[in-house]
């Protein structure tokens, strides 16, 4: 918050128009409220001690899913400030970031997010984890895990701004140790189109093209892009070869508002990618395998404001439907190295074919009762239908074949509450029920409470420690069971559980210059890794008996009036792995001493 002239504290506004700014002293402001394409509107308010109620329009009066930005100054010289303890998220906004053009959603991922890595194979690992994070996208979660982790959901231009929630979350996101909040983009302009197109080393290039538009209560977003390159995955080899790769991306959406408090959307996404599997030729062996795999959802979602005269509340309902297919086919000259257990004399070469589709529901229900006192509640329910087809031959050879149906479900409800007994306290505390069903599993639950509490000792300052239990259920679609083609089929993969610590400091230097300090610690018994099938490039998850990840996080962000500003992460983790690694249908391997997980990253910083 700035005196004078200067900034004092800003939001964005919700999907339908409502926002809250905390913390303000009681003084006259002026309240800015812009966006692109409309006229700025300007409103003087005096703020009394308690809860104010400021009502403003832009020209237009269109309610639009774009945020609205509002800002506020006061007119006295005060050096005194105070900092929205709702804020400690960091948030990406596509207006301000200028990519390379061949950039992917798992790069701002990499970039935006202290201790994440990428894997040469294109899954993100962030705090240690193997890959449990889970975007989503307008409120609808679309885990990232969905397909083989190398295919990207959609192209950055769709996207308006992304909120990280990492670590610290709230009853309402299940299945997840890490969210990816998306907000894709709805325009404020009448009719805009884009068109693009770039050329690059190792032989990459790209095109992509968007319509936009804006007519009273409709709006619509439609955008594709194609990209190809010859370093498709980002092999550590220092000869690229065999790398080549094209992706191709498509969202639409359009937006109805029915009334002031309701909105309706929709929103349809489809991405394909097929690339060739990098190898190493110093190992003797060269084959010719190839990968394509295609993903999509279609959300269908509405919104309603409820307003109780002590805040702004919302019921959400969506109807959702997400599907993908993975084709891995082998080179008709690779050497077959892929052995069943129990025989090590006959090789195969193994061929994999995947189909599934995932149809469900979800539903919150906020409620704010006081100006101390607010609730949210959820349920949501999604079934997994498909089959996998695994191949193993060699020559004119036909060896086992498996051939298993993906049938599963998974049910996850919630409730949570934040209450502020004090100004320099405030309590969020939930619980959340999550039940996970899959063939060959059976049935999973649990019961995750989730804890935190915050402090603000000075207005600039706050202060927070953290405590959430983890269950995080193997995807039905990720499952395999090539070890159930011959009969040996071992144990499979079981769920995620264990306990999450954290603890942080954010504190404002100026108006400009912020920083963030935090700690965690995880448990889990059991944890997750993937392997290899021996001969393929197909990775299946599995589990470690415990799992301790440690690690600490520093953050600088430096935003001044203007058109320059930067920030700094930097993160020291440690992944360590104890005991044997079990599932998958493979065979399990046995104890061993402590071990780095293959996905440790001590350092990292952006």
């Amino acid at each position: 918050m700035l005196r004078g002239n200067d900034v004092v504290t800003g939001t964005i506004a919700n999907e339908l128009g409502n926002y809250e700014i905390k913390n303000l002293l009681p003084g006259h402001y002026t309240v800015v409220a812009y966006i692109v394409g409309f006229k700025k509107s300007k409103t003087d308010v005096n703020l009394v001690p308690g809860r104010n109620e400021l009502n403003f329009s832009l020209e237009s009066t269109d309610i639009t899913l774009e945020g609205v930005t509002v800002t506020a100054s006061e007119q006295k010289k005060s050096r005194e400030q105070k900092v929205d303890i709702i804020t400690s998220s960091p948030v990406f906004k596509e207006t301000t970031y200028h990519p390379a053009p061949s950039s992917l959603p798992s790069t701002i991922l990499q970039q935006n997010i202290p201790g994440a890595v990428q894997a040469p194979t294109g899954e993100v690992h962030i705090r240690g984890q193997h890959a449990e994070y889970s975007y989503y996208v307008d409120g609808i979660p679309i885990p990232e895990t969905q397909s083989e982790e190398m295919v990207e959901l959609f192209d950055p231009r769709v996207i308006d701004r992304i909120t990280f929630r990492i670590g610290d979350l709230p009853a309402e996101y299940g299945d997840a140790l890490s969210v990816i909040d998306v907000k894709t983009k709805i325009p404020a302009t009448p009719f805009q189109a884009n068109v693009s197109s770039y050329a690059g080393s190792f032989n990459s290039s790209g095109q992509s093209i968007s319509f936009t538009g804006h007519t009273g209560n409709f709006a619509y977003f439609l955008a594709g892009s194609r990209k190809l390159t010859d370093r498709r995955l980002d092999t550590q080899l220092p000869d690229i070869f065999h790398d080549h790769g094209e992706d191709y991306y498509g969202l639409g959406k359009v937006q109805y508002i029915l009334s002031p408090d309701d909105i309706i959307s929709l929103d349809i996404d489809y991405s394909n990618s097929k690339f060739q599997i990098p190898f190493d030729s110093t190992g003797g062996i060269i084959t010719d395998d190839h990968q394509k795999e295609t993903a999509g959802f279609q959300n269908l979602i509405y919104r309603h404001g409820i307003n109780t005269g002590e805040g702004s509340g919302e019921l959400f309902l969506a109807l959702t439907h997400r599907q993908g297919t993975t084709n891995y086919i082998p080179g008709a000259s690779d050497v077959p190295s892929f052995h069943f257990a129990g025989d090590s004399t006959t090789s195969y070469n193994i061929q994999e074919t995947r189909v599934f589709d995932v149809y469900g529901g979800r539903s919150t229900l906020a409620i704010p009762f006081s100006d101390i006192f607010s609730l949210k509640a959820g349920l949501e329910s999604y079934w997994t239908t498909g089959d996998e087809h695994f191949s193993a031959f060699r020559d004119s050879l036909l060896g086992p074949q498996s051939i298993e149906p993906l049938n599963g479900y998974d049910f996850g409800s919630y409730i949570q509450t934040t209450y502020t007994p004090l100004p320099i306290f405030q309590v969020d505390a939930g619980i959340r029920y999550d039940r996970h069903h899959a063939k060959g599993i059976g049935t999973e639950s649990q019961v995750s409470p989730k804890f935190k509490l915050t402090y603000i000792p000075e207005v600039s300052t706050t202060a927070y420690v953290y405590y959430g239990r983890l269950f995080v259920p193997v995807l039905v679609e990720q499952l395999r069971e090539i070890t159930g083609a011959e009969g040996s089929v071992t144990q499979p993969t079981r769920a995620v559980r264990g306990n999450y610590f954290e603890a942080g400091l954010t504190h404002s230097f100026s108006t400009s210059l912020s920083t963030k300090i935090l700690g965690y610690y995880t448990e889990e018994k059991p944890g997750m890794d993937d392997n290899t099938i021996p001969g393929t490039n197909i990775q299946t998850p599995v589990n470690i008996d415990k799992i301790y990840v440690r690690g600490v996080e520093f953050g600088l962000d430096y935003h001044p009036e203007g058109p320059f500003s930067g920030y700094f992460n930097m993160a020291v983790s440690h992944a360590q792995g104890v005991g044997a690694t079990t599932g998958g249908f493979l065979p399990a391997e046995p104890p061993t001493t402590a071990f780095d997980l293959d996905h440790d990253q001590r350092i990292t910083y952006s």
